[in-house]
């Protein structure tokens, strides 16, 4: 391996140990760490020795990040003993907004905000609260793949808690209103963007009944929040554009556009056109862009803001999501609404997931493009060539840069059921999947005989975190059908264009992340025909 990364958690030192809890702090019981260090979803808080093929899900930090993270800690400590906590917290608030703005090229949008949240879910609810502020009717929030987006999207989405712990630690009741007068004046549609066989839905089919819902919700005399999923988990963009300028052209302010570009895998030009349009855009950098887990931020753009800002104010439930240093620092009566507290954990993270979308776009765009290419043609090949895996619908590649698509044009995401059963007529269940994607994230060469080849001890030994497994559908026994997700991010991306430990020209690099990907298919492969000896032996897993 070549991360410069920690193998385990127990190699950490008592320090390294109480940091990485600060990186997790500040968010729900996601980024809880297990006996290992890790989240539920497999992400890690410390550098640790992984190939990072689950951004689609969160990213392990990067020992670049690590560093990056322990420095801002340190000029944190050093400001805060000599202006005070919340003073420092505000200075890296405004600072981090900032530089977001101007990474994205977004400093050009007029009146254009930032709002820091725990993550992605949390921005929903804020969402939905500057969705409300100026209207006095109810609202149909319309959400697209709720399985594709997160489970807790709905929820939150209708001003709920959604989580069994809020970022400051509070014990709350899942589905309970964080604002009962928000609450209820939200009505949650949701949309399925699959049919039950786990297919795509056809785009004029999914147009319509969410065209149908719209015109029904206006004259029911709701006002309608619209989603645009910019990329669910599996890779699906819905609704089209079109359809959403074709509704924003019939019934203008009384819809308010919402685009989920959570998973980061966006082009900077489609976020800036979508935002000077007046559309409300939720992304993270702890996805794509390799930041450590659960970083979100809602950008809100000067049409959905009302004229005096000291008119926003906080009902005291936002005060679980919100401290004053999240928000713009001229939204006065905003920040006195909310408990006088900092989110340290959350500020950290940020800095370092711009310092990983710094590097990211340091990488010539050529040469990201050629590795994105290089991923999206020989992921589904080599894999493709398991019997235990089959590959899932996945979007069609756009080529045509002119192509109206606020994705990039690149496939960056490939979903596989996994087989089971000698004669691959039949796929795991989701437990037996997660048992198997923990697996994968693990060292398990402690199982193999002295004699085993070196080929299959490197791929055994080789922790490889995939995004986690999502529902998509139904097979026709009436089972849930569930997929394993490998994905390619920026943390990727960046160690092939620089990695000159993994080679030392740009060409060897790519077959080592050709390598990477073939490891990660023989891992499987001898996971799937060694199952019973792995349970014998589990508790041999490092």
């Amino acid at each position: 391996m070549t991360t410069n990364g920690f193998k385990c958690f127990s190699q950490l030192n008592q320090e390294e140990r109480a940091f990485a809890e600060l990186l997790c702090s500040g968010s729900d019981e996601r980024s809880e760490q297990n006996a290992e260090g890790l989240n539920k979803y497999g992400g890690a808080a410390f550098p640790r020795e992984t190939l990072s093929f689950g951004s689609c899900t969160n990213s392990t930090i990067t020992p670049s990040g690590w560093e990056v993270a322990r420095l801002a800690l340190n000029a944190f400590q050093q400001r805060a003993a000599e202006v005070g906590e919340l003073q420092a917290a505000d200075e890296i608030g405004i600072n981090v907004k900032d530089q977001l703005l101007s990474l994205m090229k977004l400093t050009e949008i007029d009146g254009l905000q930032v709002v820091l949240t725990p993550s992605g879910t949390d921005a929903e609810s804020i969402a939905v609260y500057f969705a409300a502020l100026a209207r006095q009717k109810s609202l149909v929030n319309i959400l697209m793949g709720l399985g594709e987006v997160g489970s807790g999207s709905a929820l939150a989405a209708g001003a709920k808690y959604f989580s069994l712990r809020t970022p400051t630690g509070k014990a709350t009741i899942s589905g309970a209103p964080l604002d009962a007068e928000l609450a209820d004046k939200i009505n949650v549609h949701q949309i399925k963007i699959r049919v039950d066989s786990s297919d795509e839905r056809a785009p004029q089919e999914l147009d319509l009944e969410i065209k149908q819902l719209v015109e029904s919700s206006l004259a029911s005399g709701s006002d309608v929040v619209l989603h645009i999923v910019a990329h669910s988990k599996t890779g699906v963009h819905a609704p089209r554009l079109e359809t959403m300028h074709t509704l924003l052209a019939e019934h203008g302010e009384r819809i308010v556009p919402i685009i989920d570009a959570a998973q980061g895998r966006f082009s900077r030009r489609g976020l800036r056109d979508y935002l000077a349009r007046g559309f409300m855009v939720i992304l993270t950098g702890s996805k794509f862009y390799g930041g450590p887990p659960f970083s979100g931020c809602l950008l809100i753009p000067k049409n959905l803001l009302p004229e005096n800002v000291d008119t926003i104010q906080f009902s005291k439930g936002f005060s679980e999501y919100l401290t004053p240093a999240q928000l713009p620092k001229h939204w006065t009566a905003a920040r006195q609404s909310l408990t006088p507290t900092i989110n340290l954990g959350l500020l950290l993270r940020w800095q370092v997931a711009l310092a990983e979308m710094v590097a990211y776009y340091d990488v010539p765009g050529a040469m990201r493009y050629q590795i994105l290419r290089f991923f999206e043609s020989q992921a589904p090949i080599i894999l493709g060539r398991s019997h235990w895996l089959e590959l899932i619908n996945p979007s069609i590649p756009i080529f045509d840069d002119v192509f109206e698509r606020l994705l990039q044009s690149k496939t960056t995401v490939f979903s596989f059921r996994v087989k089971t059963a000698e004669n691959y007529s039949q796929q795991l269940a989701q437990p037996e999947l997660a048992r198997w994607v923990r697996w994968i994230n693990h060292d398990i060469s402690a199982v193999l005989a002295a004699d085993a080849p070196a080929s299959i001890y490197d791929a055994m030994r080789t922790c490889f975190q995939l995004g986690q497994a999502v529902h998509v559908g139904e097979k026709p026994t009436g089972e849930a059908d569930y997929v394993i997700r490998v994905a390619i991010g920026g943390a990727l991306i960046i160690q092939v264009a620089n990695d000159l430990s993994v080679g030392t020209t740009f060409q060897a690099r790519l077959a080592w992340l050709a390598a990477s990907l073939e490891r990660l298919r023989v891992k499987i492969e001898y996971i799937a025909t060694h199952e019973a000896d792995l349970l014998a032996c589990e508790a041999m897993v490092c």
